[in-house]
């Protein structure tokens, strides 16, 4: 279930990305939000709606309640969420260092920002289960 409602969340935080970054969106209104500086802002917002979705998938279909209160395990799920959405955009700013054109899989083509995304998601999920399951749902 873990896997699940993360790889829902994933979508939801690619979807948010995506949406952010095209050029009408969020690059329109701020000078500094673009490709180069990794799309800072879109980023940040996007990573919040993949964590307010993830904490609400985890509450309900994955994690059975833990010691804590509802507000400190909120607080606790967000502090680690936190933690856990500047590793994933320090993930992000070091694959698009590498990638920064679509990657062309012979049968689909998948862009930067989506493959550099994904990527930072899946690179630190295991961390954010672990630290989740021990510190924020541990019994």
């Amino acid at each position: 279930m873990f896997f699940l409602a993360g790889a829902l969340s994933a979508v939801i935080e690619i979807f948010c990305m995506k949406l952010l970054s095209l050029p009408n969106m969020l690059p329109h209104f701020f000078s500094f939000e673009n490709k180069s500086n990794a799309y800072p802002l879109s980023n940040l917002l996007s990573t919040g709606a993949g964590i307010l979705s993830n904490y609400f998938f985890s509450i309900r279909y994955v994690f059975e309640r833990g010691k804590h209160s509802r507000r400190k395990e909120f607080v606790l799920f967000f502090s680690l969420s936190i933690i856990t959405m500047f590793m994933s955009w320090g993930a992000f700013a070091f694959f698009h260092f590498f990638v920064n054109k679509p990657i062309n899989f012979y049968f689909y083509t998948i862009g930067d920002i989506v493959f550099c995304k994904a990527a930072a998601i899946f690179a630190v999920s295991i961390i954010n289960y672990v630290a989740k399951k021990k510190i924020v749902f541990s019994n």
